[in-house]
């Protein structure tokens, strides 16, 4: 019996990851509401040891672990080809019942490609996060990427710029091409009538993507309450600058689900990366109405269209604080800001939408039609 949509988790990557990573529940409700919709039950393909707990609120869950008896200290690329290999067999009930597999990322591909293999399962490769649109890559992942998409069913981008891309580099047919922004719980991510605590705040790993120096350095010596939410290796970083201010307010973990009380206490959302992939956090924000501080690059200059739903950033310093300054200064643009980037986000981003859209695809890659979800649940049970 075909019944479930198999998702297959970044290598390495588990249930107990994301939760400690607060994004568990976003995660978890939009996979529900996906299979609520499509009727299909969920089995999750994990690289921990012990998720089951995790899901225990999620009845038609399955989370297939890595077993314990694999040596938890040898290299993880060794203790993945071992998991790929006996999971073949030990979890072949699993696999049979899968009517689709699903990527979380583009790395989980090679381990889908080898359930196509075995068990004719076709395969869906989301790639959340894709850079090789625009940064250079080896010929030997190159040859790696041309394999999957070739190979692949569907291949569904939150970026415009890399579908495009992928379609000429690689001469894959557009309609194997589904690009689609990430997704945001709009019922969850809304404007909420509540007092402002903070000018800024920021959401995001401390790490030298997010280009965290850039924060520290624009927000330094000006008047501007700023909150930091994210861990990372340049935590240290953040610290050293709460010495030498009080304007700075810095929490390590704040669970997905309390994230909109955060950002409708702030003002505005700044995200100064040196490259992104489609951030759900500047899609959240926008959800919430904020006007939006970005740098100009990939994935994030296709969300915000300056002085309409932010404005841009770069290394020159005191350009940059005097464009936040204004902004903060002129609360009848921001807010007008804040309106537009919630009417864009609700057209390319809303969950309930983009499962609609995430359906229709698989009802076109499976039956060659687009008409509703009709054939998908027929498919179920036989």
């Amino acid at each position: 019996m075909k019944d479930s949509l198999l998702l297959i988790m970044t290598p390495n990557m588990s249930l107990e990851k994301w939760n400690n990573r607060g994004q568990l529940s976003r995660e978890l409700k939009l996979y529900s509401d996906l299979c609520e919709k499509s009727g299909l039950k969920l089995i999750i393909f994990s690289y921990g040891r012990n998720d089951l707990s995790f899901i225990s609120n999620y009845p038609l869950f399955t989370v297939l672990n890595m077993p314990s008896w694999i040596p938890s200290k040898i290299p993880f690329r060794i203790q993945n080809v071992i998991y790929h290999l006996i999971s073949l067999f030990c979890y072949r009930s699993y696999f049979k019942r899968s009517l689709l597999a699903k990527t979380n990322q583009f790395r989980a591909a090679e381990f889908g490609l080898l359930l196509n293999m075995f068990y004719s399962i076709p395969l869906i490769i989301r790639m959340g996060f894709y850079y090789s649109h625009f940064k250079k890559i080896s010929p030997f992942m190159k040859m790696k990427e041309k394999i999957a998409f070739s190979k692949a069913d569907l291949i569904i981008t939150t970026s415009s710029e890399a579908a495009s891309f992928i379609e000429k580099e690689y001469q894959i047919d557009s309609g194997k091409l589904l690009f689609m922004c990430n997704s945001v719980d709009l019922t969850r991510f809304k404007p909420l009538d509540i007092p402002k605590e903070f000018d800024i705040i920021f959401v995001g790993k401390l790490e030298h993507q997010k280009n965290i120096n850039l924060l520290l350095e624009v927000i330094k010596d000006i008047n501007c309450k700023t909150l930091i939410i994210g861990k990372g290796s340049l935590k240290k970083e953040v610290l050293n600058a709460m010495q030498n201010s009080t304007n700075l307010t810095w929490l390590e973990r704040v669970d997905n689900k309390d994230l909109p009380m955060y950002y409708n206490k702030s003002k505005c959302f700044i995200l100064p990366s040196n490259y992104e992939g489609n951030p759900k956090v500047l899609l959240e924000a926008m959800a919430c109405a904020l006007p939006c501080i970005i740098t100009e690059v990939p994935g994030i200059r296709e969300c915000i269209q300056e002085n309409v739903t932010g404005i841009y950033i770069n290394t020159d310093i005191a350009t940059s604080r005097h464009k936040i300054m204004n902004l903060l200064a002129d609360e009848i643009k921001s807010k007008q800001m804040g309106r537009n980037a919630l009417a864009w986000v609700d057209e390319q981003g809303n969950a309930s939408k983009n499962i609609d859209r995430e359906i229709e695809a698989y009802q076109k890659m499976l039956f060659g039609s687009r008409s509703d979800n009709s054939q998908l649940l027929t498919a179920i049970g036989q």
